[in-house]
């Protein structure tokens, strides 16, 4: 691939060329370049450590963090010797082990959740279950009229839990790291993941439920 310039870069990350060149000054021993006449060429890899760089900024992360988290993730030793070449080429970076390792990690993450899953809803039976035995004792005790006013008093309740805890399961969403929340979409873009902000608003909801829906009726 074709060695990219400062202005590529900026132009292919969508970040402006200031900030850009920053961060190729600031993380400058992590990127390899040649010097062409009066300007540098990168290697196409430099792509993905800048975007890298811009996430965890975007992140709140501190100067000497994203070093620190840059030298475990791209690490490789500095030759002194030749600090004063026209040239950086530090190694090629080999992700194939941190892929293995992630798949490891998400597989077990998805049976554990599928089990959470299973005994939540499970509980939830239960749950409904009870609340149907109590509205069938409750309908041959009350009047018809009664049983209206009731169940529409039920569901009113049910409504304003369940509201409650979707607005405070997204402002928690909105709290949890930028790399938690979004996913990658194309080459360089990233956007909210919906199904994974989706899946914790129900978790969310699903376990305090109960709670809430015992404190609205002070039980």
């Amino acid at each position: 691939m074709e060695w990219l310039s400062v202005t590529q870069l900026s132009k292919t990350l969508e970040i402006p060329e200031t900030t850009t060149r920053r961060y190729l000054n600031t993380f400058d021993e992590y990127f390899r370049w040649e010097q062409i006449g009066r300007g540098k060429k990168y290697d196409p890899s430099s792509v993905e450590i800048l975007q890298r760089i811009a996430m965890l900024y975007s992140a709140d992360r501190e100067t000497f963090e994203i070093k620190k988290i840059l030298a475990d993730e791209y690490a490789f030793t500095i030759d002194e010797e030749n600090n004063d070449a026209a040239t950086n080429d530090p190694p090629a970076y080999d992700i194939s082990g941190k892929l293995d390792e992630f798949q490891k990690k998400q597989a077990e993450f998805n049976k554990q959740l599928l089990q959470q899953l299973h005994e939540q809803q499970k509980y939830i039976n239960e749950l409904i279950k009870n609340q149907q035995t109590d509205i069938n004792q409750q309908k041959q005790l009350a009047s018809p009229e009664e049983r209206r006013t009731e169940r529409f008093n039920q569901i009113m309740a049910e409504r304003k839990v369940r509201r409650k805890l979707e607005e405070e399961a997204l402002e928690s969403w909105a709290n949890e790291p930028y790399e938690a929340r979004m996913k990658k979409v194309g080459l360089f873009r990233h956007e909210e993941d919906r199904n994974k902000r989706d899946e914790f608003v129900k978790k969310y909801i699903d376990k305090r439920f109960e709670s809430y829906l015992k404190e609205e009726f002070d039980i």
